[in-house]
């Protein structure tokens, strides 16, 4: 298992969460080969890819309807988002 991700950086779209989670994971160089995670279902293939069990995120302000939908897919994938 891996440890918990800690994103620093603001996140305000899906595209945000999905290049800091691969940035966090795979290395900046590991992250620019992978597209941006654009919808929901790209975002649960990372968090299943990352096998990451709880991503802490320091700066989110994505809109309450996003975040519900965030949420979802976290809670899907049994990962915990610490926002």
């Amino acid at each position: 298992m891996m440890n918990p991700i800690f994103l620093a950086r603001p996140v305000r779209t899906l595209e945000d969460f999905g290049r800091a989670i691969a940035s966090a994971a795979f290395g900046p160089a590991g992250a620019a080969e992978r597209p941006a995670a654009a919808n929901l279902d790209a975002l649960a293939d990372l968090l299943r890819e990352t096998r990451v069990k709880r991503v802490v995120v320091a700066d989110c302000g994505l809109p309450e309807a996003s975040l519900r939908s965030v949420l979802e897919v976290f809670a899907d994938e049994g990962v915990e988002l610490v926002i």
